[in-house]
């Protein structure tokens, strides 16, 4: 029997620059929520990927000062949505980490995930849905849908569209977002997990989002 799927419509933007996947995300999430959640403008989505960079890396009003800290993901949510309620979930349990992803989704909330593989050291992407869930099973056939702002970047993809090649084909949307090779990737589980060996953090989930 087939699994249930759902992906929200969450905007896909490409990262600027070779360090802002995380204020890429945060842009793409901030997007969404405006447009589908909270539906008014909180100002979150207006600021630009580099000025999200500075606020969550440079801002005085920053609750950790070391760079790309989550905690500082979190907090820049919590400040451009005070409505909604930010959660931060660490596992090394799979099957948590599959219950939260789903429980988010099914919920209308992107999932903000930290990465390594063998082609990064660390990375943030975006969980935007999953397909063939099936409840209190394994399934081999269960899938991730990303956004991942540097392109077709993880390597269970096989691609070489990301990097500087992760504007091909893209364009521009009315809607304000883009398309690009990094839109709405599916993917393995694992591939919301630190995956590259010599990882301290090997195996382990990071998830940010809201309910």
């Amino acid at each position: 029997m087939p699994g249930r799927s759902r992906i929200i419509p969450v905007p896909y933007f490409a990262q600027p620059t070779g360090i802002t996947c995380q204020s890429t995300c945060l842009k793409m999430m901030a997007t969404y929520l405006e447009q589908t959640v909270v539906r008014q403008n909180t100002g979150a989505a207006d600021r630009d990927i580099e000025a999200i960079w500075k606020d969550i890396n440079e801002g005085t009003k920053r609750p950790v000062q070391m760079r790309n800290a989550h905690k500082n993901m979190k907090w820049w949510l919590e400040v451009h949505f005070p409505s909604l309620h930010f959660e931060y979930i660490t596992t090394t349990d799979e099957a948590r980490a599959v219950e939260s992803i789903v429980r988010f989704i099914d919920g209308g909330f992107p999932v903000m995930v930290a990465v390594s593989h063998v082609n990064v050291e660390g990375h943030i992407i975006l969980v935007v849905g999953y397909e063939n869930y099936q409840p209190y099973t394994c399934s081999a056939d269960f899938r991730i849908v990303v956004h991942d702002p540097y392109g077709s970047f993880d390597p269970s993809l096989r691609s070489r569209l990301f990097g500087g090649k992760r504007w091909q084909g893209g364009s521009s949307l009315l809607s304000g977002g883009e398309t690009g090779p990094g839109q709405g990737v599916r993917l393995p589980l694992e591939a919301a997990s630190r995956q590259r060996v010599g990882d301290k953090a090997l195996g382990t989930y990071y998830l940010l989002s809201a309910h």
